[in-house]
């Protein structure tokens, strides 16, 4: 099914897949209970109404359509007009030797962002957690081969990554990781939109641990099929504790998230029990 919309996008262009995009969401919210769920919790979150949180899940859902659409447009070739805000700055960074953490949300085509913020003499790694389609996986890798990109793969039964990632960040190479998926047991409360939320705790301790600049990029769609990046810098509170500076640190990443939902509230794709509500 992946396959075949990759090709329809390539020949038939982004505007049919834009159309099939009002077909495919209804059907995902009508199968996808806890993901429907997930979506009108944040809604209700951020302060809209029971019926207006059930009208933004269908809008919420068509925009994560056209960001997959988006998806196989590139792997299907398809170039986007991409601007980089303050872009002077951050390729400074991918200048230095220095190794660099991109910390990404789901907020927003994060996945574009790669694609447009690796370069040629920097070699980025994405810590990847598996669980997409091996359609998604194998066209994604492609792409990632093209420009740069490489990737490591978490898996909890070996933790030879660890080193993979010591390594990467020695050879001042770049680190992409999420912030807002949770892997392992071990969370960090923050306050997100109000309220308390687990965010991985591994993630936090790992930038705190390796001291070297933290980049949180957002990347939002605009018309005439436009995207925006907006870049910002993390900084490890080092007059903290040690125990400390990976809560702070979440925390920081926690309040732009927070901040970006409310200015682009229908590019939030974190469709799950983003609060643990259901366990309150």
């Amino acid at each position: 099914m992946q396959r075949a919309l990759v090709g329809l996008v390539r020949v038939c262009g982004l505007r049919f897949g834009y159309s099939i995009t009002h077909l495919w969401h209804i059907w995902y919210i009508l199968v996808r209970p806890s993901a429907r769920r997930g979506a009108y919790l944040y809604h209700r979150r951020r302060g809209r109404s029971r019926l207006q949180a059930a009208f933004d899940v269908y809008r919420s859902f068509y925009q994560m359509g056209v960001m997959l659409i988006d998806r196989f447009a590139v792997y299907g070739g398809y170039q986007f007009d991409i601007v980089v805000e303050n872009s002077e700055r951050y390729y400074d960074k991918m200048n230095s030797p220095e190794g660099l953490v991109l910390l990404f949300s789901h907020i927003g085509n994060s996945e574009m962002a790669a694609y447009t913020m690796a370069t040629p003499d920097k070699r980025m790694h994405i810590l990847a957690f598996g669980g997409e389609s091996d359609v998604v996986m194998e066209e994604r890798a492609k792409v990632l081969q093209k420009n740069n990109i490489g990737i490591i793969t978490v898996n909890p039964e070996d933790m030879s990554y660890i080193f993979e990632i010591g390594d990467v960040i020695q050879r001042g190479e770049v680190l992409a990781v999420a912030g807002d998926r949770r892997w392992g047991d071990k969370t960090i409360e923050c306050e997100v939109l109000g309220a308390k939320a687990p965010l991985p705790a591994g993630v936090f301790q790992l930038c705190a641990t390796l001291r070297c600049p933290i980049v949180l990029p957002f990347v939002f769609k605009e018309p005439n099929n436009r995207y925006h990046i907006f870049t910002e810098e993390l900084h490890v509170n080092t007059s903290l504790p040690r125990a400390k500076q990976a809560a702070d640190l979440a925390q920081q990443f926690a309040d732009r998230i927070s901040e970006q939902a409310l200015k682009h509230p229908y590019a939030w794709f974190n469709f799950f029990d983003f609060w643990n509500e259901t366990k309150q």
